[in-house]
């Protein structure tokens, strides 16, 4: 049975081929959600939305008046939404020593102000409550070199995760947050291909497989579904296979 029909999700950062945001609006679509999905890049998009019956809106993250429009087309072409997802990103690897402003201002315009904005004006399209979820990372909980500003994005934007849960929680808004491990899409392919980076994740993984996009897609699933999640409230939801417990692989 189709548990999300009649419901409306809202995806952003699902405009790649192999992409967790693309992955969790085709799992949302096969629940029977009628689907908005979102990125900059209107191309992939549009195929996507037709593949899905769904709705294209191009949007950039560090544009607040874009994330408004975003959910200003979903609610006028369906009613409401109920579901909201916050998939961009960037990958943007520096060692502390290296690091400049112009350096550490994208991911923070993206991932932090980007998600905090989402937050809001997706909040602000569920006036009968929703769920609202943002992905984030193995590595905003386990520390690595290079990672200082993609992991401390991830982090802050989850403890905003619990700040958000109480603020909206008489309006019966949810925010919850997937902290993801190493999973192959479009972004992290190259990765793959490097077999001492596999086998070293591998190792550290107490479930001995690398994740996947399915995965995701029914974590989102689970925490987008009120039947299902619908007592989770603020939580970081470790998507890595028991990886969270241990350290990353050092190379």
């Amino acid at each position: 049975m189709a548990t999300l029909t009649g419901k409306t999700a809202v995806i952003l950062g699902a405009s790649g081929t192999a992409n967790l945001g693309t992955a969790i609006a085709r799992r949302l679509a096969a629940e029977g959600a009628n689907v908005v999905v979102a990125a900059r890049r209107m191309e992939p998009l549009q195929a996507l939305a037709a593949e899905l019956n769904g709705t294209a809106v191009s949007c950039d993250v560090t544009r607040d008046g874009d994330i408004e429009n975003l959910f200003r087309v979903a609610t006028e072409t369906y009613g409401r939404v109920d579901i909201a997802v916050f998939s961009a990103g960037v990958h943007a690897p520096g060692l502390i020593a290296e690091l400049d402003a112009d350096a550490i201002r994208p991911t923070m315009e993206i991932s932090v102000i980007g998600a905090l904005l989402f937050f809001r004006y997706a909040a602000a399209a569920m006036p009968e409550g929703g769920s609202v979820i943002t992905i984030s990372s193995l590595t905003a909980r386990i520390p690595g070199p290079g990672l200082a500003t993609y992991s401390t994005a991830r982090a802050g934007i989850d403890f905003a995760v619990k700040v958000a849960a109480v603020e909206y929680g008489e309006a019966k808004v949810r925010f919850n947050s997937i902290a993801a491990g190493l999973i192959q899409t479009d972004m992290t392919d190259a990765f793959f291909s490097m077999e001492s980076v596999i086998s070293g994740h591998l190792n550290a993984t107490p479930s001995g497989r690398m994740g996947t996009l399915d995965d995701m897609a029914e974590a989102a699933l689970f925490l987008a579904d009120d039947q299902r999640s619908g007592f989770i409230n603020g939580q970081v939801l470790d998507l890595a296979g028991g990886q969270q417990n241990g350290q990353l692989p050092n190379f």
